[in-house]
C-alpha cells in the first residue's frame, strides 16, 4: 500500500522541488532486478490530482486483487507509474484488458525484459583493432572533440574510478539498485570508453569523443560473465530522468520488444530535443528501440543503420584495466560520440540533420560501410574537405 502521507508529499514536490532534486523523494520503490516480468504489471495514472493517488492505487488493489509493488512518477509525461504484482491471477490477458477499460488508468503493459548487444570473448588478447581509425576520428577531432556535450548512457554501472573515465563523468544514477554508486560493470565502462574516454592523459585509450561529459544512467545489471538485463521499470526511470536533466544525447545499447511506455519516454526525450541512438541488435528484425521513427540505429552496417566500427574494439573494463568488445552496442556507442562531435561543432543542428549528416557519411571500406566522422561534420557546411588532409 502507498504510505498515507504519499500525496501530501507529492503536491509539495511538484510545487517546489527543482529537477535535479527530485531523486530524493522516498518513493516506494524496489530493485529492478527484482521484479518478474512474468507476473508484473506497469501501470500510469494522471499525475493532475496528487492528493488522489493514495485513494487511487488502494482502488486498484481492490478492484483487481494485485498488489502494489512500486510507484513512482514520471514528471517528464505527467504522470504517476505503479507497478503491480499479478500473481495467482489465472488469465493476465484478461485482466490487462479489463485494467484498460477502467476509467482510472491511462495505461496498462506487461514489464518487459530487454538485453544489452554484446558478443562476448573469453580470449584477452585478442588481435589489435584499429576502430578510431576505422571512423576517422583522428581527422575529426581537429573540428571538434565534443567539448561539454552531455551524453546519456542508459546501462549497467560505469566505473567511476578508472582513469580513462574518472575526468569524464559528471554525474552518476542507479535506477536498478536505487543507490547512488554500485559496483562497476563490464558492458557500461566499455561503452562509456569507446564514447569519451580522456584523451592526451598518458593513460590507455581514448574515446569518439573525449571532452563530451557523461551521465552514467544504471538502468541494467549484469552478473559476472554474462550479458546484461534490463527492464520496463528501471529504463523508464533512467529515461525519465535523462529528460529533466539537460541530457543532449541518449546511448541506449540494448534492445526488446515493442514497450508503449518507453516508446511515449522515447517520443518526450525527442520532443525535447535529445539524440537518441539505440543498437539495431544481432539479427536483422526490427529491434526496439532502435526500430523508432526518429531514433539513430546503429549497427555493423545493414540497410536503414549506421555502420559503425563493432567487433574487437578495446576499451575500459572494469578495475583499471581494458579489454576487447563487440557487438552492435559497440557500434552505437561509436555513433553517439559522433552525434557529441556534431552537436559540439553546430550548437543548434537539429536530431533530423544529425541523421542526414550521418547518412551522407558513409563511406565504403575494403570491409564494407562506414561512417566517416570528420566527413559528418563537414555534411552540413560549404567549406572545403580536410577529412583526408
Amino acid at each position: 500500500m502507498l504510505r498515507a502521507a504519499l500525496a501530501l508529499v507529492i503536491a509539495t514536490f511538484l510545487l517546489a522541488a527543482p529537477l535535479r532534486a527530485q531523486q530524493a523523494v522516498p518513493w516506494l520503490l524496489v530493485p529492478a532486478d527484482s521484479i518478474a516480468t512474468q507476473t508484473h504489471l506497469i501501470l500510469t495514472v494522471p499525475l493532475d490530482d496528487p492528493d488522489a493517488l493514495n485513494a487511487v492505487a488502494a482502488g486498484i488493489e481492490a478492484r483487481f486483487g494485485v498488489t502494489l509493488t512500486a510507484e513512482w512518477p514520471l514528471q517528464s509525461l505527467a504522470v504517476h507509474c505503479l507497478v503491480v504484482d499479478t500473481a495467482g491471477t489465472p488469465d493476465l490477458d484478461a485482466l490487462i484488458a479489463r485494467m484498460q477499460a477502467d476509467a482510472q488508468i491511462r495505461t496498462v503493459q506487461r514489464m518487459n525484459d530487454f538485453q544489452l548487444f554484446e558478443t562476448l570473448h573469453s580470449d584477452p588478447l585478442l588481435p589489435m583493432q584499429s576502430a578510431l581509425r576505422q571512423i576517422n576520428a583522428a581527422a575529426a577531432h581537429r573540428l571538434s572533440t565534443g567539448t561539454g556535450v552531455r551524453v546519456g548512457i542508459v546501462d549497467t554501472a560505469i566505473d567511476r574510478d578508472h582513469p580513462d573515465l574518472e575526468g569524464r563523468l559528471a554525474d552518476l544514477r542507479d535506477f536498478v539498485g536505487n543507490a547512488q554508486g554500485s559496483a562497476a560493470e563490464p558492458h557500461a565502462t566499455a561503452i562509456a570508453g569507446i564514447i569519451a574516454a580522456d584523451a592526451d592523459n598518458g593513460i590507455g585509450m581514448m574515446g569518439v569523443a573525449p571532452q563530451a561529459e557523461l551521465i552514467g544512467l544504471r538502468a541494467c545489471w549484469q552478473a559476472q560473465g554474462e550479458g546484461g538485463r534490463c527492464n520496463s521499470f528501471s529504463l523508464a526511470r533512467a529515461l525519465n530522468f535523462a529528460i529533466l536533466n539537460d541530457v543532449q544525447v541518449l546511448n541506449m545499447s540494448l534492445g526488446g520488444p515493442p514497450d508503449p511506455l518507453l516508446q511515449e519516454l522515447i517520443e518526450a526525450a525527442e520532443a525535447a530535443g535529445i539524440v537518441v541512438v539505440a543498437a539495431w541488435g544481432e539479427n536483422p528484425d526490427p529491434t526496439f528501440p532502435a526500430s523508432m521513427p526518429g531514433v539513430i540505429a546503429a549497427s555493423q552496417g545493414t540497410e536503414h543503420q549506421v555502420p559503425a566500427p563493432a567487433v574487437d574494439v578495446l576499451s575500459a573494463a572494469p578495475d583499471n584495466d581494458y579489454r576487447y568488445v563487440s557487438g552492435s552496442s559497440v557500434a552505437a556507442a561509436h555513433v553517439s560520440g559522433v552525434v557529441a562531435l556534431l552537436i559540439a561543432r553546430h550548437h543548434d543542428i537539429t536530431a533530423r540533420d544529425i541523421a542526414l549528416a550521418l547518412d551522407d557519411a558513409v563511406v565504403m571500406q575494403h570491409d564494407g560501410p562506414m561512417v566517416d566522422a570528420c566527413e559528418a561534420l563537414l555534411a552540413i557546411e560549404t567549406t572545403a574537405s580536410v577529412c583526408n588532409d
